[in-house]
């Protein structure tokens, strides 16, 4: 229970101080160490989170909201005036409980193995299970799932969602099947191997510690702690990750895909309905898919083989136009299910949260490391598969056809340049940019080079900029004449207090990087995958 006395004492005396710090440190710990918590103070109003150091400042120089007298979104229960255990957790990124599967054992997200067959048909059958006799509109999985998702949605707390599912297994009749508590459904929820991995990353973006780096306590770069350390006391507080990764493993979810006899039809679907009048309805009636077909034939000939998208970009998490936090979730999508299923939410995979409050930039690379690791998998050996429509095994393997982004995230992922002299991927080089002094910008020109030679526009002096235009349109390079430029390219990532921006080194053109999308066999050789970078 709180000691809500010191909210009424003088803001300037010592006894408030500590007791404010005390009510940030309980709610910090509650709530397991997040960025910010919700802010109390008159002006915030519990509408915005802030760092626990504002948060501080705030009580101290505004005060304590005086109409905030239960105080539920710190860890109260609003109708319970003495609590005989320790609060529950209560994590304040509403994006990141959805995911929120290791509150209970920390040892869950070690293992990512496969359910054997026989007792995922048990665990399948019954998540299945009805309700309750007679209900046909809900499942155990199907209940549990929305009651889940209902509590992330509302931020309600671990206590408050265990009196509900108690309220409501008393309300249905009694032979229904709904579980009584949070740890149950988290339990439950395991036995499909819906867990994820938390990897410890540089707060500077410089690595993830593991493999080789697993054992550090210090960033081998820029030696910044790979802990939290106590902004005031400076205290380095082992054991809390400082930044973490989370990465949701993709082959046990593609899977799992292959256990409903309904989805490996419909994986099939796009071998079974090319076009055949010439237009385009899905992305297997393109060229780059035939160009795809015509390379790797051995790859084509296994319809059940699978096409994914890759779409990353930024989100805020706090619910508001706040750009102080950048979270970036990484997602696949599927191009093997027909047009009206391969978009559908259930259907596409979220396999990275990439953590702020900073956006990863550059060094997205670093975050990519785990998942560009299981697509080589896929590609070079590929994974046994159970395939419930045939009921037999077969090696399942994938590749990445594109990625789906915003300019800015384009340049991101495949380390070109998007602003300044060399903007245009598909000019690269050759872009026609003119810098103006006044307006101390760039100025893009010569556009009508894409015109034919003999259009009446290139040769109209006065309607442009004075000139006929007598250039060419530029030579876009394929996959391969980009890897072998950017074969010595040293990629330096992180973003320690050390080092310069690129304006202040020696310019390496529009290059930035070498794109870890490379180090995919079929990256550089493959048409459509070219046009990415």
């Amino acid at each position: 229970m709180f000691n809500k006395n010191w909210i009424n004492l003088n803001r300037a005396t010592k006894e408030y101080m500590e007791a404010a710090w005390e009510f940030v440190k309980i709610v910090e710990k509650n709530d397991n160490y997040p960025a910010k918590i919700i802010c109390p103070c008159k002006n915030c109003r519990n509408l915005y989170h802030q760092s626990i150091d504002d948060v501080y400042e705030h009580l101290v120089i505004k005060g304590m909201d005086p109409t905030y007298r239960v105080w539920v979104h710190h860890g109260e229960q609003p109708f319970e005036k003495h609590l005989d255990k320790e609060l529950d957790d209560r994590d304040a990124f509403n994006l990141f409980m959805a995911a929120d599967m290791d509150s209970v054992t920390d040892d869950i997200t070690a293992d990512c193995g496969e359910i054997p067959e026989k007792i995922f048909e048990e665990n399948l059958k019954d998540a299945e299970t009805p309700l309750y006799t007679g209900c046909e509109k809900y499942t155990k999985l199907s209940a549990i799932v929305a009651l889940y998702k209902l509590k992330n949605l509302n931020g309600w707390t671990d206590t408050s969602f265990n009196g509900l599912l108690d309220l409501l297994q008393d309300m249905l009749p009694a032979n229904n099947v709904l579980l009584n508590s949070m740890y149950s459904v988290k339990r439950f929820l395991r036995k499909f191997d819906l867990k994820y991995q938390k990897i410890d990353a540089c707060v500077n973006d410089c690595c993830l510690f593991r493999g080789e780096k697993a054992e550090l306590n210090v960033c081998p770069k820029c030696n910044v702690s790979r802990w939290k350390v106590d902004k005031h006391t400076k205290e380095v507080r082992v054991g809390q990750a400082a930044k973490i990764l989370r990465y949701f493993p993709i082959i046990p979810r593609l899977k799992r895909m292959f256990r409903s006899k309904e989805m490996v039809e419909s994986l099939r679907w796009h071998s079974l309905n090319k076009s055949t009048d010439g237009k385009m309805r899905h992305p297997v009636d393109t060229p780059a898919w035939e160009s795809i077909d015509a390379r790797w034939p051995e790859f084509t000939l296994e319809a059940r083989n699978l096409r994914l998208g890759l779409a990353a970009d930024g989100i805020n998490p706090f619910k508001n136009l706040s750009s102080v936090y950048s979270c970036w979730p990484v997602m696949l999508v599927v191009y093997n299910l027909p047009p009206w299923l391969c978009l559908k939410d259930d259907n596409t995979l979220l396999t990275l949260l990439i953590p702020g409050p900073r956006q990863p930039g550059n060094d997205i690379d670093i975050y990519l490391e785990p998942l560009v690791e299981d697509l080589k998998e896929l590609w070079n050996k590929g994974v046994v598969v159970y395939d419930a429509y045939e009921e037999r095994y077969f090696n399942l393997k994938a590749m990445l056809l594109w990625t789906i982004n915003d300019f800015p995230a384009y340049g991101n992922l495949a380390g070109c340049t998007t602003k300044g002299k060399t903007a245009c991927p598909i000019c690269g080089e050759d872009t026609c940019a003119k810098w103006l002094k006044n307006c101390m910008k760039f100025s893009y020109q010569h556009t009508r080079r894409f015109l034919p030679l003999n259009h009446p526009l290139r040769s109209k002096k006065s309607w442009f900029n004075g000139e006929e235009e007598k250039k060419g349109p530029p030579t876009i390079l394929s996959g391969s004449e980009i890897a072998k430029h950017l074969n010595n390219f040293v990629n330096d990532f992180g973003k320690g207090k050390g080092k310069k921006r690129r304006r202040d080194v020696e310019s390496e053109g529009m290059w930035k990087k070498r794109s870890i999308f490379f180090s995919l066999p079929y990256w550089e050789v493959s048409t459509i995958c070219k046009s990415q970078i």
